[in-house]
């Protein structure tokens, strides 16, 4: 059997081993959702708990939260507002300046993630003992180097 070409790609093509092993992660756990009604995309689901927990906040500090950039917190932030999860106000104190938080919707959602987010936790941990080492961590120390 011929080998799959992206298999011979080498260490220069990291990202796009880590890409892929993000589709299937987000893939996965999309088919894991849907029979329990969530609707939150698997890459925002760390944004949703966010919110609930600091709300009101801004744009800005959910990226530096997540440790994303403003842009990518920004899709994030549109793609939930255009699913009616969170919504955006001005603020208090200031009125240009613009918060979000979570909608009813979202509120709802959030509280049927927290038992998938559960759930989840114990299929990492059985998948990072299966492979023999702690991927996050792995994945945070390389980022930090």
């Amino acid at each position: 059997m011929k080998k799959t070409y992206y298999k011979n790609l080498g260490t220069t093509y990291l990202a796009h081993y880590a890409r892929r092993l993000s589709d299937l992660i987000n893939e996965q756990s999309n088919a894991l959702m849907k029979p329990m009604n969530l609707n939150t995309p698997p890459s925002s689901i760390s944004a949703m708990v966010y919110i609930q927990k600091h709300q009101p906040i801004t744009g800005a500090q959910l990226a530096e939260a997540l440790g994303v950039t403003h842009q990518m917190a920004t899709q994030r932030i549109n793609q939930l507002k255009k699913m009616q999860l969170i919504e955006r106000q001005a603020a208090a104190h200031d009125q240009r300046a613009k918060v979000i938080h979570l909608t009813k919707l979202g509120q709802h959602e959030v509280s049927l993630l927290k038992p998938f987010i559960e759930e989840m936790n114990g299929v990492f941990d059985e998948l990072e003992y299966e492979a023999g080492h702690k991927l996050s961590q792995l994945i945070l120390k390389t980022e930090a180097l």
